[in-house]
């Protein structure tokens, strides 16, 4: 791929999700999410931005690789070794220093090696630790992890619809067409807390998400054709400002401001993405942001156990950078880095 700027909004997206889970873990509403009227988390617009980036990569990923069975490998090596040290981390050290159990009770206790079911990606979620966080706003050890699970239903998407449209890619655009306009119609019905049996998967979330990585494909797909241009990327956030005072007014139902976004904020992302400069090569010595996503919760946690009363959110925000850019670093150069090797095999 051209040179673009996706290592650095992957990490800005990663530290976006620390600030966006400092306030629900305080027991504070997210400003953003306050200013958004409800509609967008800071750790949402995170998480959506993760998936447009996605979707453009992997897609990427499956038309040059041999087969499915290659790509779906290197996607393996690319979450796994690191999700499986993530977790060996919060269970054993996070999880020794912040239990209410004597740590021999804690070390015994089957509910400690459950946890290791998020290895699974669709397990009947095991998110806590016993006696670990059970006195903070939230129990939840790693309350990140459960975005993976999307991600990785996406990788599937991929080897469906290269298998089916690869040499006709309009029907694909096509199908994305009739399927978004399905969506908008049946909106509020697919809002509904309905989990899909076996992945354990929130439909909704599974098709919010999708959306913004199916368009992160197309974008691919359609890199020659579309046109990223400055003066679209403000058209784009103006449509989707002049859609809050529209909706806000009473004029447009609030979910307009959802359906707008996918777009607006897909093109921002995209324009952003590849603007040339020096941070072209804020890679070039690591790619931090997985590490940042998967180690930030749990550190975050335990900032709050102790100190959660005596700092602010700033200041928690910035004690979990300190802590956190050690284990990304970590996490990359030997975890995820070698990992990445055993990618020669599958070409």
């Amino acid at each position: 791929m051209q040179s673009n700027n996706f290592h650095f909004i992957r990490f800005l997206a990663a530290s976006l999700v620390i600030i966006g889970h400092v306030y629900p873990l305080n027991g504070r509403q997210d400003i953003i999410e306050q200013w958004s009227l409800g509609l967008f988390p800071s750790g949402h617009i995170a998480v959506c931005i993760f998936f447009v980036i996605s979707g453009y990569c992997v897609i990427h990923s499956r038309i040059n690789s041999v087969s499915s069975f290659s790509y779906l490998m290197k996607r393996v090596l690319r979450v796994f070794p690191g999700l499986l040290v993530a977790l060996i981390f919060t269970a054993f050290i996070i999880g020794s220093i912040t239990t209410t159990l004597p740590l021999a009770d804690y070390l015994l206790n089957l509910k400690t090696y459950l946890f290791f079911d998020n290895l699974k990606l669709y397990p009947h979620t095991h998110v806590t630790l016993p006696g670990v966080f059970e006195h903070n706003n939230h129990s939840g050890a790693n309350g990140s992890l459960w975005t993976l699970a999307y991600e990785f239903t996406m990788y599937f998407l991929v080897v469906v619809v290269v298998f089916l449209f690869r040499s006709k890619w309009q029907w694909f655009l096509l199908a994305f067409c009739a399927f978004f306009i399905g969506y908008c119609f049946f909106f509020e019905t697919l809002q509904s807390n309905r989990i899909l049996p076996i992945i354990h998967l929130n439909i909704f979330h599974l098709i919010d998400f999708g959306i913004y990585f199916v368009l992160g494909m197309l974008f691919y797909v359609y890199r020659h054709v579309i046109v990223l241009n400055g003066w679209w990327a403000l058209a784009a956030l103006g449509a989707w400002m002049l859609t809050y005072l529209i909706a806000d007014a009473g004029y447009l139902p609030l979910a307009t401001i959802m359906w707008v976004r996918y777009f607006s904020l897909s093109y921002i992302v995209m324009y952003l993405a590849f603007i040339k400069g020096p941070l072209n090569h804020f890679g070039d010595r690591g790619d931090y942001s997985y590490g940042i996503y998967i180690y930030a919760y749990p550190i975050q946690q335990t900032i709050v156990s102790f100190w959660g009363n005596e700092m602010s959110p700033l200041q928690q925000i910035l004690l979990a950078f300190i802590l956190v850019l050690p284990l990304a670093w970590f996490s990359w150069h030997i975890i995820e880095k070698p990992a990445l090797k055993y990618k020669l095999y599958f070409r």
